[in-house]
């Protein structure tokens, strides 16, 4: 079986897709919540760090100390993963920065920083502290190369409590509830650089983790599965193949292992099994054998009986035959004698013994036939095959019974085409066309039309001779049987003649067929092979 069609591929690749699937998820997972857990850590030491800051800068912005509270914030802003210290007044103008690029700016009150508070029409005065931080990519630090590290951003406002509203140097209403607002930018790079290392380990392990299961998986499938189910089907194969003597080896106790001893158990059923067949076969050619010589002896009992009978049967029939011309041929010899007896001699009686004499020679003549036929049947010549055209021998065989044809009042109708030359023998073939006309003519004792036509079948590549009469017929039951020796629907006939020519035909790989109806007429066609 090809490998990538067999189970264990199936099995381990559907394995493979469930673990790449739950580790997937879980390492997806686990990364969220690494990177969650990082930037809440940051989240929470930027929001103290904004705290320290606002705390820090408290007494010396109500003692109106604003270079010390801004040297303190740029103190700060410049320690390691902090991008910028910036103080917003609530116009949104930048009073301090710790790039001094930005002081005095105004800030976009729809950008990031300040949309949480300024998205409805009055500004919120309290935010959580997810609603005060943002994560962002800073435009100089994104390149051609994509954008750099993130930056958390979170502000803290700074409101306008009891001392900063009732100092002397603040002039703020007490109404007047955000004075301003502190924001703190912190790098994210160690976090991202983290998070990737994280990533990275998580892909690792995963990787590895997988590698090691579908190793395990694959081991235990090939040593548990693949390697009893591949013994089973070599061992089916050999079953199949008819090698019974094939036994699989148990070495577990477990479902294969009971396989295996259902497959011996069932391998040697059909041990059993085949040998009860074989001695079954054994006995039954005994009993065949037996029963075929007993078959053979009644058989050849039979034979010899249908051989009698065959041979009683011709005799008496050609007894019959023969003994009816010769029962002629002696009443005329008498008769003669007798008148020459009386000396009747005159020549009037010259002329009634010439007639005797023509009477007695038909009767010879159809005794003669009547031997020839049964020579013909019972000693068939091999046909001495040569060139001979159908047409010319049918012409012939009419000419030799026209004087039948004219008594009997019959026309004779040719529609024969030309037909190509065959190979046959000639004196064979005039025996076969002289016999069907001579049925014929005797089919038809008060007259008719004969008709005989010729085709060439190009395709089978033989030539067909059809003769049709109108005489009686033949009924339907009949001409299973009128091939048959000695069978005859004629008064007169011997049952030969047929039989002759089916002979004669058969052994030039002919074939005869024969349609007829009762008061319809027959039509006989002979179909024989060019070569």
């Amino acid at each position: 079986m090809a490998w990538h069609r067999s189970i264990s591929l199936k099995i381990i690749l559907s394995i493979v897709g469930i673990v790449v699937a739950v580790n997937g998820i879980q390492a997806y997972q686990t990364l969220k919540d690494i990177e969650k857990q990082l930037n809440d850590m940051v989240l929470n030491t930027a929001s103290q760090l904004s705290e320290t800051i606002k705390k820090s800068i408290q007494s010396d912005m109500l003692m109106n100390r604003k270079e010390h509270a801004y040297k303190i914030m740029e103190t700060i802003g410049r320690q390691a993963d902090i991008e910028k210290v910036r103080i917003y007044s609530k116009e949104g103008k930048i009073l301090f920065s710790s790039d001094f690029r930005e002081i005095g700016r105004m800030v976009d009150k729809k950008a990031e920083a300040c949309y949480a508070c300024h998205a409805e029409a009055r500004p919120l005065e309290k935010l959580s502290m997810s609603g005060r931080s943002r994560i962002y990519h800073p435009m100089e630090s994104v390149d051609w190369t994509g954008p750099g590290h993130r930056v958390l951003g979170i502000i803290n406002p700074l409101y306008n409590d009891k001392d900063c509203s009732s100092a002397a140097c603040h002039a703020h209403p007490e109404y007047q509830k955000v004075l301003g607002v502190i924001d703190v930018t912190m790098s994210l790079a160690e976090v991202d650089h983290q998070i990737a290392a994280t990533r990275n380990r998580v892909f690792l392990s995963s990787v590895v983790s997988i590698v090691i299961i579908c190793a395990i998986v694959a081991f235990m499938l090939i040593h548990m599965i693949e390697r009893p189910v591949k013994e089973l089907v070599l061992g089916t194969r050999r079953i199949s193949d008819g090698d019974l003597d094939h036994f699989i080896s148990v070495t577990t106790s477990d479902e294969m292992g009971h396989l295996a001893t259902s497959f011996n158990q069932m391998t040697s059923d059909l041990q059993k099994a085949r040998e009860e067949i074989r001695e079954g076969i054994r006995n039954l050619e005994r009993k065949v054998e037996d029963r075929t010589q007993e078959l053979r002896s009644a058989q050849s009992q039979l034979l010899r009986s249908a051989k009698l009978a065959a041979v009683g049967k011709l005799a008496a029939t050609v007894a019959h035959e023969i003994n009816n011309p010769l029962t002629g041929v002696y009443t005329y010899i008498k008769l003669m004698e007798r008148k020459i007896e009386q000396g009747q001699t005159g020549g009037e009686d010259f002329g009634k013994y010439r007639e005797f004499l023509g009477t007695m020679r038909r009767e010879v003549e159809r005794t003669t036939a009547i031997v020839q036929n049964l020579l013909d049947f019972t000693r068939p010549k091999d046909p001495v095959r040569k060139q001979i055209g159908l047409l010319k021998i049918i012409e012939e065989s009419l000419s030799l019974i026209r004087n039948k044809l004219s008594l009997n009042n019959i026309e004779v109708v040719k529609r024969m085409e030309p037909i190509p030359d065959i190979l046959a023998d000639p004196a064979h073939m005039k025996q076969v066309f002289i016999n069907l006309l001579i049925n014929a003519c005797e089919a038809m004792e008060r007259g008719g039309t004969l008709t005989i036509s010729c085709e060439h079948d190009v395709k089978a590549n033989t030539v067909m001779v059809d003769i049709r009469d109108t005489g009686v017929g033949i009924d339907p039951e009949d001409i299973p049987r009128i091939f048959d020796p000695f069978f005859s629907t004629k008064e007169k006939g011997t049952g030969l003649g047929l039989s002759v020519v089916h002979g004669i035909v058969t052994r030039h790989n002919g074939e005869v067929e024969i349609d007829s109806n009762p008061g319809a007429g027959t039509s006989i066609r002979v179909k024989l092979p060019i070569t």
